[in-house]
């Protein structure tokens, strides 16, 4: 069976080419809350919307894993870094999907800079190498995500994330197989101190329809965060805990699928300086 289930995932996702991992929503808190990250700020906005990582201050080192549908053949693992400079957020990240047999690899370089309340803009740059066994090769290519973000009030933010903006492909596959475009929109909007919520819709070129996500998240205790979500096309429910103090943060995360079962998603975050 779990043969099978790995055969399924790579006919699945080598038909859509990165249409789902290499722009998978990364972090516990994303996970927890349905997927929807575009409006949010921190680390792992350097994979979600890059523009959200603008405001960093501090020297910050994030790692994720999700064990998908609890199969360790499609693990999800990610490395970020970020370094605040007075000219503006830099970053490094690595994400990795799959196995020896089979995974996806992207390694990306971002920046963001900060204009003010009302704008925030980020870019990253992206290598993406394909590797399949038993002799079938790799496949690599290169493009780029920006983000913007807009605190338009002290309780709102809207943004807006493109991935693959001008259509790239993959040269040394037979057909040239393009990567796919993905567009998100979305906002968060903090309803008191403790309590916020948000929601976006995403558009992926290689899939039928769009998909809408959205979370909420509640500080019940002092630096403890519940958090829940939903997501359609496909649907997934999701819940999570998160904890933090001056240099750490840990959030948990769990997913159910309506067809593929439960995942499971681990994030911390380790910040230091100034």
């Amino acid at each position: 069976m779990k043969k099978f289930l790995l055969l399924f995932t790579i006919i699945l996702t080598t038909s859509t080419l990165f249409a789902y991992d290499f722009i998978h929503p990364m972090g516990g808190r994303a996970a927890a809350m349905g997927g929807s990250s575009v409006a949010s700020q921190g680390l792992w906005a350097m994979q979600n919307n890059p523009a959200g990582m603008a405001n960093l201050e501090k020297i910050s080192l994030g790692l994720y894993y999700e064990n998908r549908w609890l199969m360790p053949e499609t693990a999800y693992k990610c490395g970020a870094f970020a370094l605040p400079t007075k000219f503006g957020c830099l970053g490094l990240s690595f994400n990795q999907f799959g196995s020896s047999k089979y995974n996806e690899n992207k390694f990306g370089l971002a920046y963001a800079k900060d204009f003010g309340r009302y704008l925030q803009i980020g870019l990253q740059l992206d290598y993406l190498l394909l590797k399949i066994g038993n002799d079938y090769g790799s496949f690599s290519a290169v493009t780029f995500e920006l983000g913007i973000q807009s605190q338009v009030t002290d309780k709102l933010t809207l943004g807006t994330y493109i991935f693959n903006p001008v259509n790239f492909s993959f040269k040394q596959t037979l057909n040239h197989e393009k990567i796919p475009i993905v567009m998100r929109f979305g906002l968060a909007y903090k309803f008191t101190k403790d309590f916020i919520g948000q929601c976006e819709i995403e558009k992926d070129s290689e899939r039928e329809g769009v998909s809408l996500r959205g979370g909420l998240e509640f500080e019940a205790v002092r630096n403890f965060f519940v958090r829940a979500g939903i997501q359609t096309n496909p649907g997934i429910l999701s819940f999570g805990l998160g904890y933090a103090i001056s240099f750490a943060q840990v959030n948990v995360a769990a997913q159910l699928h309506n067809e593929l079962g439960a995942s499971v998603q681990i994030g911390m975050i380790f910040s230091i300086g100034k």
